[in-house]
């Protein structure tokens, strides 16, 4: 599990989210040790180089330690270019301002799981439970479908959908993806454990849950190797299975794709 800084829920702690520029990881270590002495506590911490420098973003839960009076003595350390420390509010909560979030070489966001869960089970609230399920197959399938031509012209014919399953796996989709093609291309057997959907609907919806993630899938073959697919939803962790396993199978020319 990877645990991002970028902002942070922790009730009943005085949070802060800290930025930092430092000339080296030396002087990130004489931080992180700083802010132990102090009697905080570094939660965690994202470090890149950028321009020769070693930037770092980080989350400290305070304890009893004074901010400003913490912010000054790391500003002092040797090799320390740039801090800036923001106490977060209300109490429990600490986030970094004005991100703009790239990964995969493109503009991307972060959802919470909540804020995910609301959208799978609103959609089928507000228009019912098929037109909502169909809402979320389409939605996956579009999004899918654009992502794969990106990446057909980003890397060339054959980089998707290879590519696309990889960033499935590494932006938090799912723990592992596993992905079994047919000889003559016309069918797939992706079996996917941790699938954030399954886990979300678990104990809200039983059978077939995971349509968002059908019409992903349908939509990444569609945009990798054209035409058109059907994904079925073939295991299901909340059925006992441990994992969420899909089929899919190249239409035949001039058959329908339906999203049940």
């Amino acid at each position: 599990m990877v645990r991002l800084p970028l902002s942070w829920v922790y009730p009943g702690h005085r949070l802060a989210a800290l930025r930092l520029e430092a000339g080296s990881y030396r002087a990130v270590e004489l931080v992180h040790d700083s802010v132990d002495a102090a009697g905080a506590r570094m939660m965690e911490s994202l470090c890149f180089q950028h321009n020769g420098l070693v930037g770092c973003m980080s989350v400290l839960d305070l304890g009893e330690a004074d901010p400003s009076k913490l912010e000054g003595k790391l500003r002092s350390l040797d090799g320390v270019m740039s801090i800036t420390m923001v106490e977060g509010s209300p109490l429990g909560f600490a986030a970094h301002q004005g991100l703009i979030v790239e990964a995969a070489g493109t503009r991307s966001l972060l959802m919470t799981g909540r804020a995910l869960l609301g959208m799978l089970l609103g959609a089928r609230e507000f228009l019912g439970e098929d037109v909502g399920k169909a809402l979320l197959y389409y939605m996956g399938y579009y999004s899918g479908r654009e992502a794969a031509r990106e990446h057909v012209e980003l890397l060339g014919p054959g980089a998707a959908p290879n590519v696309n399953f990889s960033i499935l796996r590494s932006h938090g989709y799912a723990s592992s993806l596993e992905v079994l093609r047919s000889p003559d291309g016309s069918r797939y057997r992706i079996d996917v454990r941790d699938l954030v959907e399954c886990d979300l609907l678990r104990g809200h919806r039983s059978g077939r849950t995971s349509h968002w993630m059908r019409g992903m899938i349908a939509g990444i073959l569609t945009g990798a190797e054209g035409g058109d697919w059907d994904v079925e939803e073939v295991e299901r962790v909340n059925d006992g299975s441990d994992k969420c396993a899909f089929e899919a199978r190249r239409r035949v020319q001039g058959g329908q794709r339906s999203p049940a």
